[in-house]
């Protein structure tokens, strides 16, 4: 499929399924996710696979990684990451939104970890919100409850250079 094409259904898709504060060419989380499970699980299963550029909030409740990462993150570890070479931390759509209220973003553990790290606990003990802009894969699975049947979400990133802490300089 055409690159641009591929482009244009991705960005109809998610102005499709929510409200969107677009940021360049990053959406807002709100648009895709709420309370950490898909806003519109249709429009997120045909992006499955899809690279996304997303903006949200660091959930500071949820940021995983190894013993490096625990010596950085203090009482802001959260556990071990998903594996040796790679660190997690949540996604919230509002910095409202409950801990936990998240989707799973892995981080490759790269050069560039620590100074993020380092980053989010300036601002948890200044207890401000983190404001990230995120590029990655988007991943759907299914994820049942009590009640019914959800879509989960979660990021996968190439390095932490994916991972922005300020607005991308527009183009």
């Amino acid at each position: 499929m055409n690159k641009y094409l591929s482009f244009a259904m991705i960005a109809a898709t998610l102005f499709l399924a929510g409200c969107s504060k677009q940021i360049g060419d990053y959406v807002a989380a709100s648009s895709i996710s709420k309370n950490g499970f898909a806003r519109d699980a249709a429009a997120m299963r045909k992006l499955d696979g899809q690279e996304i550029k997303v903006w949200g909030f660091v959930d500071p409740g949820n940021v995983y990684g190894d013993a490096d990462a625990k010596e950085i993150l203090g009482d802001l570890w959260s556990g071990d990451g998903p594996d040796a070479t790679t660190w997690r931390f949540n996604l919230k759509a509002e910095a409202s939104d409950k801990v936990g209220n998240s989707f799973s973003v892995l981080v490759p553990n790269d050069p560039g970890r620590d100074e993020l790290l380092k980053a989010f606990v300036a601002d948890a003990h200044a207890q401000k919100p983190t404001r990230v802009f995120v590029k990655g894969k988007l991943h759907t699975f299914d994820a049942p409850t009590n009640t019914g049947a959800l879509t989960g979400l979660t990021m996968a990133v190439g390095s932490s250079s994916d991972v922005l802490l300020e607005p991308p300089a527009a183009k």
